[in-house]
């Protein structure tokens, strides 16, 4: 809108070489592809069409767009990435887990399984309370909301297995998670697995389960200005590359759909778990 005001320009105009002008403007200014390719949509979803086509599906539009791709592709947010083993070993040296506050549990407990799963902070938070079942190899829980890339089908759930040294494995930690939180779980609270520290307990969202893993990635010495708590993703896939776990183990544990988009964006690695991977052998 401030593009058109500046030229005088009717913002609602099909006019294709304005539109042509614009676009033009988003990458000489800098703006990545993706952007630029949200603002063509947006075009093509208000303005009339062109010769019979939207604005955005027009042949020289198309064009365009190819080369501000060539010239300016899209560029992971990480060039490298840190090493699982740092954080394990930090989680290691605080001791057991009923020696631990519930605020270090929780934060103990969002690490490991974003390590363990890939799962996103978002994910994390939408995990069901009344879903996380334990046996004696492990834990199953499933999530309250869609993974991000899913289209269909049912609500996802997970299964990870005991780890050999009971400090760092995820499933003693939630365990002993769970445990320490029953004893506030209300009607309010009971449909998710993670809670506010404080009272009155209330389910955490995204933003706190970030920053609890980034709490801990930063006591464990990782550079939390540059790698922020969605960098377990990476980091785990990357490592659990590195002990020869399958692509196709790693796209499902994922949830990516496509190898190149965890080799452009993700792998960072110079059929086991993912959990085995990261953290060692399991057992049963």
């Amino acid at each position: 809108m401030d593009w058109c005001l500046g030229r005088r320009s009717n913002p609602l105009s099909n006019d294709l070489g304005e539109a042509l002008e614009f676009l033009s403007h988003l990458h000489s200014s800098g703006m990545s592809y993706s952007s630029i390719n949200i603002h063509r949509s947006m075009l093509s979803s208000t303005l009339d069409p062109v010769d019979g086509l939207r604005i955005g599906e027009h042949p020289v539009v198309v064009k365009l767009l190819k080369g501000c791709f060539n010239q300016n592709p899209p560029r992971p947010k990480y060039s490298v990435t840190w090493d699982p083993s740092q954080v394990i070993d930090f989680i290691s040296s605080l001791g057991e887990n009923d020696s631990l506050s519930l605020s270090v549990l929780s934060g103990k407990a969002a690490t490991l399984i974003a390590l363990a799963t890939l799962m996103r902070v978002s994910e994390i938070a939408a995990i069901e309370f009344k879903s996380v079942i334990f046996s004696q190899s492990g834990v199953k829980f499933s999530l309250g909301s869609p993974r991000k890339a899913q289209r269909s089908g049912p609500l996802q759930t997970f299964s990870l297995s005991g780890c050999p040294d009971p400090i760092v494995c995820p499933v003693k930690t939630l365990k002993e998670y769970i445990e320490r939180t029953n004893e506030f779980r209300t009607e309010t609270n009971c449909n998710r697995l993670l809670v506010a520290v404080i009272p009155p307990h209330k389910p955490v969202s995204s933003n706190t389960v970030s920053r609890w893993i980034r709490s801990v990635l930063n006591s464990a010495g990782v550079d939390t200005d540059v790698f922020g708590a969605h960098s377990t993703r990476g980091a785990a896939a990357s490592k659990a590359a590195v002990n020869g776990l399958s692509i196709e183990a790693i796209l499902r544990a994922g949830s990516w759909a496509h190898e190149s988009t965890f080799r452009r964006f993700y792998n960072r690695s110079a059929e086991p778990t993912i959990e085995s991977a990261v953290f060692g052998q399991t057992h049963n």
